[in-house]
């Protein structure tokens, strides 16, 4: 038996063919696939990254069940119904053996069992997330970067360009610190109208892509980005003990997503800044191999 696990974020998409003794048969990925299907863009490019991926899967193996967590997706939505049929319908598959989940379930299954703890991703965007053994399920964040989302990659990218802006219009010419550096670097560019084009241009993936600028820039000594990654930290942990306030006490804290990768400062600050005896665990799997995991036991 094959199980096709798909994790789906507002960046990329990731997917991987697993059969039953647990052997990697092939993997890849595309652009986001989102369950955000409000506009015809939005449809367009989703289907377009969907298909993409699934012509490729193909290629390799025919699978017999699907999981896959997408970013904006919920229960009960026209979205789900249109994206489980599309997926249907190019793998050549019953319905019933695809489980499209939010990104957040499958990332909350590759860290614990349901009421084991609290899960808190950072990404492009950021939510802490608790699942009850009922089913039912315990949230804070996640509301997008245009209202929130503190402390996740695209929040540290913003910060980094504003902090470096904010030396150029000081100093009236581009600024000569790590940050700045790490930041021009980044986006090919020095100049307003090169920067411009690239933040206005290419849209949040691009401006969450210069958070491991932001990292490396503080592990060069640039207080400006050292403070930046603290203060994603305390963002952090605010929206973990939301979630910690109204869940059985004692819960761990699971935190995963790529701004893991930021580094100790960020870690530590969230660390310091949770509720006292919260034990912090920082998860470095795959969510992609939770959900074909998942997958196979559909069809066990």
């Amino acid at each position: 038996m094959i199980g096709l696990g798909i994790d789906a974020g507002a960046s990329s998409a990731r997917w991987l063919l697993l059969d039953n003794r647990d052997r990697e048969l092939g993997r890849g990925s595309t652009g986001p696939i989102t369950g955000h299907l409000f506009t015809d863009k939005e449809r367009s490019e989703t289907f377009h990254h969907l298909d993409t991926a699934l012509t490729e899967i193909l290629t390799i193996a025919q699978p017999d069940a699907v999981v896959a967590g997408i970013t904006g997706l919920h229960g009960g939505t026209e979205a789900k119904e249109i994206l489980t049929q599309r997926i249907a319908e190019r793998l050549r598959l019953e319905p019933s053996t695809i489980a499209l989940e939010d990104d957040m379930y499958v990332a909350y299954r590759n860290a614990f069992e349901p009421a084991e703890g609290v899960l808190l991703y950072a990404g492009t965007g950021s939510v802490a997330y608790h699942l009850r053994n009922d089913g039912s399920i315990v949230r804070a964040g996640g509301y997008g970067y245009l209202i929130d989302d503190a402390g996740a990659g695209f929040w540290i990218g913003q910060m980094g360009i504003r902090q470096t802006m904010r030396w150029v219009d000081e100093l009236g010419h581009p600024a000569q610190r790590p940050l700045a550096a790490e930041i021009y670097d980044s986006l090919g560019a020095r100049d307003w109208p090169g920067i411009m084009a690239c933040v206005y241009g290419e849209g949040r993936s691009r401006v969450a892509s210069l958070a491991p600028a932001v990292a490396r820039a503080a592990r060069a000594g640039d207080e400006a980005a050292r403070a930046i990654l603290e203060q994603a930290g305390r963002e952090l942990a605010q929206l973990a003990s939301a979630v910690l306030g109204r869940t059985p006490h004692g819960l761990p804290v699971a935190f995963c997503g790529g701004i893991t990768r930021c580094g100790p400062l960020l870690s530590r600050a969230l660390e310091e800044a949770l509720p006292a005896r919260t034990e912090l665990r920082v998860i470095t799997t795959e969510p992609v191999l939770a959900a074909a995991r998942l997958a196979l036991r559909e069809t066990a």
